[in-house]
């Protein structure tokens, strides 16, 4: 039987790049989704001959599509953005054993947190992260000898400015983000170093490290994504070039057991691509609220993100500036309580669901 393969979020950035290395490799996608982008994805539809495709900002075919997820599918992308999908997710999980899950969607794995983890070890599901400071670690994290893991951010458009003052950026110059193409919510997020503290939450859940074993440093070049150091003095790097199809396509090639050379050799004899920065600048109001940050429960993680999506909408919306995106969400976070304890998926999502209801 060939493998199944669906794309959930293939009009994205990501979800063109796996398509378009798909169709070079004579990779056949059996299913795809999109949010709204029709037109899109009927282009896609009928150039990679896709033969399920889903809209799903339309209640019918999210409907149609939650009843597809009960069939077996072997090999399930999210490329995607919100926690929202972990409804999805959770039908897939359902029905489906001994499948694999590649996820970008940082926000739907910290929404999930253990409990998602452990639904993937009850269903002898593969996971595969496909950020590329998590994908770095695949290797990586062995045995129990790891004394502090590092991942790293590029900086984004703001750190290595030292003489420029960001409290009263523009909208433009938050977007100009020099090393990736993204959507606008992780550009916000990746100009003022909260897309890093949303990855260290999502590496804890995804290797089970203690959040104190995290931390990041900021590699210009992007070339290094994270860093393990050892109790017994020996630190690793783990490198690759800044291009996401490395981790995008690795799914694909493990479960086809295709042969995948993409080489990092013109990398290595480059010094510049090996400089660390360490990440304090007091320019960045975040580092005021890390500490404490690296202490919330699952359910404070979940309202921050959610909180941190309200404020970026405000501030799109003209009704907050750039500097009181991170008070916002804090002191709104303060406020609320921190005692729910989820006892399921489904849970979560209800959770969500009344959170966006109530505090949007």
């Amino acid at each position: 039987m060939k493998a199944k393969i669906l794309i959930i979020g293939s009009t994205g950035k990501l979800g063109s790049k796996l398509l378009k290395y798909a169709h070079s490799n004579n990779i056949k996608i059996f299913a795809a989704t999109c949010f709204n982008n029709k037109k899109k994805l009927l282009s896609q539809k009928l150039k990679y001959k896709i033969d399920n495709t889903f809209i799903l900002s339309d209640q019918k075919e999210r409907d149609n599509f939650l009843k597809f997820l009960s069939s077996k599918i072997s090999l399930i992308y999210f490329l995607d953005f919100g926690s929202s999908s972990l409804i999805y997710l959770n039908q897939f999980l359902n029905y489906n054993n001994n499948s694999t899950i590649a996820i970008a969607n940082k926000e739907m794995i910290i929404a999930g947190g253990k409990i998602l983890f452990n639904k993937f070890k009850s269903t002898n599901t593969k996971f595969i992260p496909l950020d590329s400071e998590h994908f770095s670690l695949k290797n990586s994290l062995q045995n129990n000898n790891i004394k502090k893991i590092y991942i790293t951010a590029s900086g984004g458009p703001f750190f290595f400015k030292k003489k420029l003052s960001i409290e009263n950026v523009s909208l433009s110059q938050v977007k100009a983000h020099p090393k990736w193409k993204m959507g606008l919510n992780n550009l916000i997020d990746s100009s003022n170093f909260i897309n890093k503290l949303l990855e260290i939450f999502e590496l804890s859940y995804i290797y089970d490290i203690p959040l104190s074993k995290i931390d990041f440093l900021v590699s210009k070049e992007a070339f290094i994504h994270s860093i393990v150091e050892y109790h017994d003095g020996i630190c690793s790097l783990n490198t690759f070039k800044n291009d996401m199809l490395i981790s995008l396509s690795y799914p694909l090639n493990k479960l086809l057991k295709n042969q995948n050379h993409i080489s990092s050799k013109n990398y290595l004899f480059n010094t510049k691509n090996f400089q660390l920065d360490l990440k304090y600048d007091k320019r960045f109001i975040l580092f005021k609220y890390y500490k404490m940050a690296l202490n919330f429960n699952h359910q404070e993680q979940i309202n921050f993100m959610l909180l941190n999506n309200i404020a970026q909408n405000q501030y799109l919306l003209g009704n907050l500036r750039y500097s009181n995106l991170i008070p916002y969400s804090i002191n709104r976070l303060k406020k609320m309580k921190k005692n729910h304890e989820f006892k399921s998926l489904i849970d979560i999502v209800n959770y969500i669901n009344n959170f966006i209801q109530n505090e949007s």
